[in-house]
């Protein structure tokens, strides 16, 4: 008996650790689904799906209008008056709606800044109230560990972006190919692991840091200078650096979300481009695997930070 017992017990200390992280990132998410700031972001990257789910919609109408041009100019009035080849290449062309890899790339860059700014709010709640109110302290506490403890913070991060950005590029991948055909599928089937590569990177990286900076800062206006720092002022200086006075291409692996945005990009297999100071001229990149290296590198020194600073309050606890 007591050798099942203790045959039992690494199981049971699995279970309990699991059951752990799920409660702490419930309890983060809460807090989150609690501020109205936050709803406001919400309904932006919801209307920011709808643009996308009414452009497809639209764009597979014009593109049948192409192939029948005289059956579906009766029921779309307004395409006597406008050349249809005109108007798909428009939606395919300009507004990247043709349904192609880089389409979705280009939701995902979109809606990522959205939750850029939501993750910068979100880092006071995540970890900064639980340092306020002394929650670290009761958590370690407990039968927890500071590894659980970020987990369960991480897992809030990871679920977030999921419902936000991941979810949605599935369902605008569903859409397509229903209105377009099961072939759609089948020439596209690589696009739905793409997007969840993408959606991977996305969530280590800007996990990592908004725990760590959270963890660093505890306060919103803080939090929110830092993140302006990181995503905005090393973009521009790296296009600086880059475009104007013409150093290498490896001066944009400054800008994280550049990098981020390459990976991402290699995940959906279509190229990470750039627009160039000249029309039609792409601006140079540097290699996606140093780019990956870089976040690499970014990701376990935020991880590290947050064990040592973790650490210390469980010590002192």
């Amino acid at each position: 008996m007591v050798d099942q017992q203790l045959a039992a017990a690494p199981g049971s200390l699995v279970v309990a650790r699991l059951r752990a992280i799920v409660a702490v990132a419930e309890v983060a998410l809460r807090l989150m689904f609690r501020r109205r700031i936050f709803w406001a972001f919400y309904a932006l990257a919801a209307f920011h799906f709808l643009s996308y789910f009414f452009g497809i919609y639209l764009t597979v109408q014009i593109k049948e209008a192409v192939r029948q041009q005289q059956e579906q100019m009766r029921l779309l009035p307004f395409a006597k008056a406008v050349n249809p080849e005109r108007m798909w290449q428009f939606f395919a062309d300009r507004l990247g709606l043709g349904g192609e890899p880089n389409m979705y790339r280009n939701y995902i860059w979109m809606q990522g800044w959205i939750i850029v700014v939501m993750l910068a709010l979100a880092g006071s709640l995540l970890i900064g109230q639980d340092y306020a109110t002394g929650g670290v302290a009761f958590y370690l506490s407990k039968v927890i560990t500071p590894v659980d403890y970020l987990l369960g913070k991480f897992l809030a991060v990871a679920v977030l972006i999921l419902l936000t950005l991941t979810v949605p590029a599935w369902a605008l991948y569903v859409q397509y190919g229903l209105l377009e055909g099961w072939d759609y599928f089948l020439h596209h089937s690589r696009v739905p692991l793409g997007i969840l590569g993408y959606s991977l990177v996305m969530i280590v990286v800007l996990g990592s840091l908004v725990l760590a900076t959270a963890m660093w800062l505890r306060k919103t206006v803080p939090m929110v200078l830092v993140w302006l720092g990181v995503m905005l002022f090393s973009r521009s200086l790296s296009r600086l650096l880059v475009d104007v006075v013409g150093l290498s291409p490896r001066w944009r692996l400054l800008d994280l979300w550049n990098d981020v945005y390459q990976v991402g990009s290699r995940y959906l297999g279509v190229p990470a481009t750039l627009v160039g100071r000249r029309r039609g001229h792409p601006a140079l990149q540097p290699d996606w695997q140093e780019a990956a290296a870089v976040l690499l590198v970014v990701c376990v020194l935020c991880w590290w930070y947050l064990h040592k600073r973790l650490r210390a309050v469980e010590i002192v606890a």
